[in-house]
């Protein structure tokens, strides 16, 4: 006796156990059953919903699915229905199949129907991204070309948050040196620079005490003490402006010491040093946390990788022989698969998620050592102007010194040196005159 959902299938077209089949797809309830078959239709069903869920669930997995699935299905469905067995095409069923409203089913005829050795939608996303971005030293890029074009964050500007993200390459050795460790790098040398300067100003402090020294005792020569008259006068200040001149510059090393010299050598001190290496342990830190959340990835990648191998073997199992006990090992994998699934996107998340984080404190350290390197070269530039200032101050107390020189020099006047002179060591006025014979 035919059900209603039977009669409505009748056609002069389409097979009776072809359209009983098509029934049981498309409405898997008892009433559409024969008598005495409703036990075990049911049980039939009740598999086939849980592998079709456990499809539509699965994480990339549904493209695994092999179009001789489809027949196999096809074959269990005419035995259960008393029916022999369809061909391969099974192209009765599937006609009706295509008009059935059931979603999960046209999903699995839609990747069963994927020809072998093709590669599902899914899968093929994941190709494009990882076409479109590597993974250097655990630290995700974009490929050239790929993606939005990138702007700086500061443009115009050669900002150190904008140039030092890859790692770069030690010329002496197979390791490589994190950007942030360059800037690092430039900070001590910077250090080293200032302290190196400041060593210069002390020799050149030295250079002027040594001068002062000894333009002084030079000042107290007895050489041509004896000069006498107008010249004389010259000659004196002249050796008495060598002793001022000492004194400016005595006085000129002194402010070196304290104006420059030290200023340059106490300019962040060992505290800086200290500073230096908590921000290099911060982003080291940072940096280990990244690789280890990509070696987590990895991990979940390759187990995600075994789970769908194991599923695809287990799947062909099922293509061989059909039993319970395979159906049960394939939605084990497949649960299994699902899990990998979600370490995987669990583990990926947690990896953006620390990257992100490296990233924000990547940019503030860099952003903080670039104002740390202005205030640096803004400092050395206000003493090194101050040097000049004192240089200037010298040249003009020098010439203060040399004034009086000047003058006394252009009050020289032989005529008046020979008076003088001739004054205080005459022998005599009366020349001599002729004998008379």
């Amino acid at each position: 006796m035919k059900t209603a959902a039977m009669t409505h299938l009748d056609g002069p077209s389409v097979p009776r156990r072809d359209r009983f089949a098509a029934c049981i797809i498309r409405n898997p309830v008892s009433s559409v059953l024969p008598r005495g078959e409703s036990d075990r239709q049911r049980s039939y069903h009740k598999r086939q919903k849980s592998l079709t869920n456990g499809s539509s669930r699965g994480f990339f997995h549904l493209h695994k699915t092999k179009c001789s699935k489809q027949s196999r299905l096809q074959k269990h469905l005419s035995k259960m229905a008393g029916q022999p067995k369809t061909s391969s095409t099974g192209q009765p069923v599937r006609a009706h199949e295509t008009r059935t409203s059931n979603t999960k089913s046209r999903q699995i005829e839609s990747f069963a129907a994927l020809p072998p050795g093709s590669v599902s939608p899914a899968k093929r996303q994941i190709k494009e991204v990882k076409e479109t971005k590597a993974t250097i030293n655990c630290v995700t890029f974009p490929l050239p070309g790929e993606g939005p074009e990138q702007q700086l964050l500061k443009p115009d500007e050669w900002s150190y948050c904008d140039y030092f993200w890859a790692d770069k390459k030690d010329p002496q050795g197979a390791t490589s040196l994190p950007g942030f460790e360059v800037l690092l790098q430039k900070q001590l040398k910077g250090k080293q620079m200032q302290k190196e300067m400041s060593e210069f100003i002390h020799e050149r402090t030295k250079i002027e005490e040594e001068y002062a020294k000894n333009l002084s005792k030079l000042s107290l020569s007895p050489l041509a003490a004896q000069e006498e008259g107008t010249l004389g006068e010259a000659w004196t200040q002249l050796k008495k402006s060598l002793h001022d001149e000492a004194e400016v510059h005595l006085k000129f090393a002194n402010k070196l010491h304290t104006e420059v010299e030290k200023p340059l050598l106490t300019f962040r001190g060992d505290h800086f040093k200290k500073d230096l290496k908590k921000y290099d342990h911060h982003m080291a830190d940072l940096r280990k946390q990244l690789a280890s959340r990509f070696a987590s990835v990895e991990k979940a990648r390759k187990a995600l990788a075994d789970r769908q191998k194991d599923l695809e073997v287990k799947t062909q199992q099922l293509e061989v022989k059909l039993s319970n006990k395979t159906e049960e090992d394939i939605k084990k994998a497949r649960r299994k698969s699902t899990q990998a699934g979600d370490d995987l996107m669990r583990c990926v998340d947690l990896y953006n998620q620390t990257q992100s984080k490296w990233f924000e404190e990547m940019v503030t350290a860099s952003m903080e050592l670039e104002k740390l390197e202005v205030e640096r070269i803004e400092w050395i530039q206000q003493h090194l102007r101050q040097y000049t200032t004192l240089r200037h101050e010298t040249d003009m107390f020098n010439q203060s010194t040399v004034e009086p020189v000047d003058q006394l020099l252009q009050n020289v006047d032989p005529s008046k040196d020979r008076e003088l002179w001739v004054k205080e060591n005459k022998t005599g006025e009366v020349r001599p005159v002729d004998m008379d014979i």
